[in-house]
């Protein structure tokens, strides 16, 4: 009979099988990235343009671009689009965000050349159909009304606004009112003049040479022109601020600061830190905060990677009555950990649920596509994935100390209550 008393054993992550992947130029050198992988005939196709909402001259112009291609071509309309994909099997996403546009396209090896065909009729001859352009702008503005209207969202996007500035990409969000004032127009110009150019693709699944030529005859037409790339001064805020909301019966609480991007040597050392702190649900400022003081349900510390800046936050939701006392509480955590070595079988607890965690993110074909995107897009090394396994074996407790000292004491910081 099994002793569940006892942890299972734990082992080093050693010569870990990266799956393969290999670099290729398209026509009009296009950057490519393939992924094979003959074990499913599923092909995943993602073409990502550097057409965020960091190159709008005004607010929810990308957004509202990478909506409306879905909604009509100049043959068929947005249900007839849905029905075809559905007809074979595939299934198309678009997600904008401040740095670019992805473009997800999900098909079988059998369909993927005619949902190759489809996706380049939606590429070149949308019709952005005047009628479902004010739909989506009524949605929106509706959505954004009802996030506003909890504490979780607002205090997120006033926290951004914080660290970066109110006219920074990083730190403005949407409003109600911004939406319901874009034109079909600038779409149009937005779509023409920014949204298709700089591409890079990622060819990831049952991937042939037939399905990579008809990728590339499918941005042959593309502008590959790079984009001057715009430059945004931050004016991050380094105070404390409270708002006061009259409907509140919880508090959200944010605090944070910039920091070193993936190319910094500290930058996984700093990774591991950021997790005993406060990235799973073993760390210091759960078990401080949740299990020992009852202050909240839960508390995480992350670190974000932009395309342009770096940034880190703790954030929680609780009660009104218990803000203040959260935040000292987290000082204190902080500082705890910065003036004195977590323990070494603390450090072994953590070590296993990285191993783990990493070994889950590389089950299939889709997680390891996702892992891969991001490195390529963001022109890292693939060795940064070695590194990382690496550190998570050799680092001590004394490198953990040093990261919360160096990066999260002696930063100015940002903080913010809405209650």
């Amino acid at each position: 009979m099994m002793d569940r008393t006892l942890a299972p054993a734990s082992f080093p992550v050693k010569n870990f099988n990266f799956r393969t992947c290999r670099k290729i130029i398209l026509n009009g050198g296009i950057e490519g990235l393939i992924i094979p992988d003959k074990q499913y005939p599923i092909c995943l196709v993602e073409i990502i343009f550097q057409s965020g909402s960091w190159f709008e001259k005004n607010p929810g112009i990308a957004f509202l671009t990478g909506k409306m291609l879905l909604e009509g071509t100049s043959t068929k309309n947005a249900e007839e689009i849905a029905l075809a994909f559905e007809h074979m099997g595939a299934h198309i996403e678009v997600q904008t965000a401040v740095d670019g546009t992805s473009i997800r396209l999900f098909a079988t090896q059998k369909h993927i050349h005619s949902s190759l065909a489809l996706l380049q009729e939606i590429l070149f001859s949308p019709n952005f159909p005047t009628n479902e352009f004010e739909v989506i702008k009524n949605l929106k503005a509706e959505q954004i009304k009802l996030q506003l209207a909890k504490n979780t969202y607002f205090a997120t996007s006033h926290f951004h606004e914080l660290l970066f500035g109110p006219t920074h990409p990083y730190g403005r969000s949407i409003k109600e009112t911004e939406i319901t004032q874009r034109t079909l127009f600038e779409i149009k110009d937005f779509f023409q003049w920014q949204f298709q150019k700089d591409p890079k693709v990622v060819l990831c699944g049952d991937i042939d040479e037939k399905v990579i030529e008809k990728t590339a005859l499918l941005l042959g037409n593309i502008n590959k022109d790079e984009k001057q790339m715009l430059s945004f001064a931050i004016s991050q805020n380094h105070n404390h601020q409270t708002i006061e909301r009259s409907d509140s019966v919880q508090a959200s609480l944010r605090m944070g600061a910039q920091t070193i991007d993936r190319g910094h040597p500290d930058i996984h050392k700093l990774t591991v830190a950021n997790k005993l702190l406060g990235g799973f649900f073993g760390s210091r400022l759960m078990k401080k905060l949740r299990e020992e003081k009852g202050l909240t349900y839960g508390v995480y510390s992350s670190i974000t990677h932009a395309q342009n800046a770096s940034y880190w936050t703790i954030s929680t939701e609780m009660k009104s009555d218990n803000a203040e006392h959260s935040l000292e509480a987290i000082h204190e955590i902080i500082t705890e950990l910065a003036q004195n070595y977590p323990s070494q079988s603390e450090v072994d607890m953590l070590k296993n649920f990285l191993r783990g965690k990493f070994l889950s993110s590389m089950n299939s074909i889709l997680d390891v596509a996702s892992i891969y995107t991001l490195l390529f897009v963001n022109d890292i090394p693939h060795h940064f994935l070695t590194t990382s396994l690496e550190t998570i074996d050799s680092i001590r407790p004394k490198d953990l100390s040093e990261m919360i000292q160096k990066y999260f004491i002696d930063p100015d910081k940002s903080s913010l209550f809405v209650r």
